[in-house]
């Protein structure tokens, strides 16, 4: 079903990302008639905290969908499904007999349990589990054993940062001991209130992306046991499109149907129709996803890619695997905040004034550096700095390192599946730039199509309507599929080399800035 003229009807799409508060409303062509935005609230008490107040969150929200359905010039009662998107990884704890939260939520940059982490990953238990894992590994060469072999906890998982709380907080301990205590990430905790404490469940992409989640088994997996975290904190895990129930009328004037909920990264895959295997999108906001579609079989990485469930609905499930660099849209703005520029859009015209950097190369480690570098001890900076070197140099260089860590990624997926790639699909705020885009595809050789709209908004927004009967099928949404331009790759041969020389010079560099950071 397609609806037109005055029959049109409207899903809302929310996506609470890292730094912003994005709501649009969706008609059933897949056109936009009401958007608004507002910005995350970060907190920083300490450093290596990265904290968002929960209290705060929840007004912005239902502010920004408020005001969405006053731009759509629609009532809130003609919405018919509310899709949900959220960063993954950040997360909160409240009592289970008040609903009182026990601390701000604890974002997925937040390195506060870098000690910790260092101390789990060394323990003579988690060695025990890697060697045993191991070894059934050599005896099966069942993957999942070999995935286990590589085992090693990160600050971007929920798990041991969670494992701090339960052991640095007196009241969540407390809590604990009284039966008192629930857990759940930001889409869990929001669902939760919307609904008055109706619905406590996590959808399956956010549980995949915690650490705790086990995607072969589909159940909350033996890290539980490992880390030992109480089970009966944890929330249900269910489907994309599971009956989440209504919002309270308080919120929104009426009751509104949630129809969907996706973490970012999947509800971006949704959005950009990478509904077929080997399909691949890169989202460049605060960091760069890869991500690429496996179809129903789960592709086990044993270099550093991690296996997701991209979404679950009744009739499927897909899985995806991913490489992230945790570092993307954060440069820009670091940019911005040391005044490099003035607006981020003018980034691609300054790089496009000159041929290359000069010999300087910027390092992008404020988050450390993912697979397949894998070292979270880097330090970021600059390096080849020379008299003749120019802002123009520098701004430059940070954008090619952007560049650089994707094409990695890239390299990455291609040695562990080896198949015929001829597409990345880009979206998200830092795609926006021409000369990112460009680079992208000189040195993957892809083509690399920007996408025209917000994908994890739109990725909701697709699946919360489908759940409602507005779309029938997959199908019929690629029908509606949008690419704003396409970036096709050099064909000068000198022009690739140089790029490719440009790369493994930029590697050599990166080595210089490995482990700068140490234990005291």
């Amino acid at each position: 079903m397609c609806n037109s003229g005055d029959t049109l009807e409207y899903v809302a799409a929310l996506d609470i990302g890292t730094t912003t508060i994005r709501c649009q409303i969706i008609n059933s062509l897949t056109n936009t008639i009401g958007a608004a935005y507002s910005y995350v609230n970060l907190h920083y008490p300490k450093p290596g905290y990265v904290e968002i107040p929960p209290d705060h969150l929840l007004d912005e929200i239902v502010k920004v969908v408020k005001l969405a359905i006053k731009d759509a010039k629609i009532d809130a009662a003609q919405i018919k499904s509310l899709g949900i998107s959220t960063q993954r990884a950040t997360f909160i704890t409240w009592k289970k007999d008040t609903g009182e939260h026990l601390h701000n939520f604890i974002t997925w940059k937040d390195l506060r349990a870098l000690k910790l982490i260092k101390q789990v990953n060394s323990s003579w238990l988690v060695n025990v589990v890697r060697w045993a894992a191991y070894f059934v590994y050599l005896v099966s060469r069942n993957k999942k054993f070999g995935v286990g072999s590589k085992l090693k906890f990160s600050s971007n998982q929920v798990s041991i940062r969670l494992l701090w709380v339960l052991e640095n907080i007196k009241v969540v301990k407390e809590a604990v001991t009284k039966n008192n205590l629930m857990f759940g990430t930001l889409e869990t905790w929001l669902i939760y209130k919307l609904t008055g404490g109706e619905t406590y469940v996590t959808d399956i992409t956010n549980a995949s992306a915690t650490g705790l989640y086990d995607p072969f088994d589909l159940n909350w997996g033996i890290m539980i046991k490992l880390l030992n975290i109480p089970i009966n904190i944890l929330p249900k895990v269910v489907n994309n499109d599971y009956d989440f129930g209504m919002t309270e009328s308080i919120f929104f004037g009426v009751p509104l149907k949630i129809g969907c909920v996706m973490a970012d990264q999947s509800s971006s895959m949704f959005g950009c129709c990478c509904f077929s295997n080997n399909d691949i999108k890169v989202t460049m906001g605060t960091g760069a996803f890869l991500d690429v579609n496996t179809s129903a079989k789960i592709h086990p990485s044993l270099n550093g890619m991690y296996p997701l469930v991209g979404w679950k609905t009744n009739d499927e499930i897909i899985y995806m695997t991913e490489s992230s660099c945790l570092d993307a849209g954060s440069l820009i703005q670091w940019m911005l905040n040391t005044d490099f520029i003035k607006d981020p859009v003018e980034t691609s015209e300054i790089a496009y004034k000159i041929d290359d950097t000069d010999g300087v190369y910027f390092i992008p480690a404020f988050s450390g550096l993912g697979p397949p570098i894998n070292n979270e001890k880097a330090a970021t900076g600059f390096i080849g700095i020379k008299p003749t070197t120019s802002k123009e140099h520098m701004v430059r260089a940070v954008l090619e390192s952007i560049v650089f860590r994707v094409a990695l990624a890239y390299d990455l997926l291609k040695k562990e599946r080896c198949e015929n790639y001829k597409t990345i699909r880009v979206d998200g705020g830092v795609s926006k730039n021409n000369f990112i885009c460009q680079m992208l595809a000189d040195l993957t050789e892809l083509r690399v199509e920007r996408q025209a709209s917000e994908m994890s908004v739109l990725g909701v927004a697709l699946l919360s309507g489908m759940s409602c009967g507005i779309w029938r099928d997959k199908q019929q949404l690629k029908g509606f599929h949008k690419t704003e331009q396409i970036f096709t790759p050099s064909t000068s041969e000198e022009y690739k080399n140089k790029c490719q020389n440009d790369l493994r010079r930029w590697m050599v560099a990166a080595d210089r800035f490995k482990s700068w950071y140490k234990e005291n």
